[in-house]
């Protein structure tokens, strides 16, 4: 079975690998490419399967999903991975997805913005969102810190008071722009405890170690939103 680990898919060849297996990734990952196309002509989902991806779906999804409160939802980046979630959101919550990328609207939600996060602000009001989910975008295209500056700048002022900024981002040299803690525009938020995992970062099991940051717009108080049991506490 094929799995491709990476958050952005690319048949560019690794120059550090031998010729013969540079060309027979970059086989693999063409006819990957087009049972994943056939796929989506019958109307099949594909999903990556990774560790970070079992966390983000199965630990972090359902948690806001069931979350009371949590209603008004961005989702940043949209490709062939991410287009499952459009159903599972769109079924519970207002769900939106911005991406800078025309042709890939395809993937994204009935509610979709076309443009960059740094624009954010010029789409949307302040205090529109309870949570934003920015994962595998910091390091993939928001590279620059005055662009990562300002598109977390406008996270925050889009996000309610209480609301939640997730970060997800390769944590190795090769994809990591800079140290997030240099991003001057994070320190207007605070970091969130996340109740199913205990930790306000997370860092997976995997050869490239993507990392899961949590930030909560809130000045006061450690529970961003609570169950719809009307108790607060994490689901693993």
């Amino acid at each position: 079975m094929l799995e491709v680990h990476e958050p952005k898919e690319s048949l560019k060849m690794d120059n550090t690998l031998p010729i013969a297996t540079q060309h027979q990734s970059l086989i693999a990952r063409g006819a990957w490419r087009v049972l994943r196309e056939i796929k989506e002509l019958f109307g099949a989902e594909s999903y990556l399967k990774s560790e970070d991806r079992r966390i983000l779906e199965q630990c972090i999804f359902p948690h806001f999903l069931d979350a009371r409160g949590c209603q008004d939802i961005l989702f940043v980046g949209c490709n062939w991975y991410s287009k499952p979630y459009n159903k599972i959101f769109e079924n519970k919550k207002n769900y939106w997805t911005i991406e800078l990328d025309a042709s890939r609207k395809r993937y994204g939600a009935r509610q979709h913005i076309v443009g960059a996060l740094q624009t954010l602000r010029s789409h949307f009001n302040p205090k529109t969102f309870d949570l934003i989910v920015c994962n595998g975008v910091f390091g993939w295209g928001l590279d620059a810190k005055s662009d990562v500056d300002k598109a977390f700048r406008d996270c925050g002022e889009c996000l309610r008071e209480g609301g939640v900024l997730l970060i997800g981002w390769n944590d190795i040299d090769s994809r990591r722009p800079f140290p997030l803690d240099q991003c001057e525009s994070l320190r207007a938020l605070r970091s969130y405890v996340f109740p199913p995992l205990g930790t306000a970062e997370y860092i997976t099991n995997t050869p490239y170690r993507h990392a899961f940051r949590l930030y909560i717009k809130q000045k006061y108080g450690d529970s961003a939103f609570q169950k719809e049991s009307g108790t607060s506490g994490g689901n693993s």
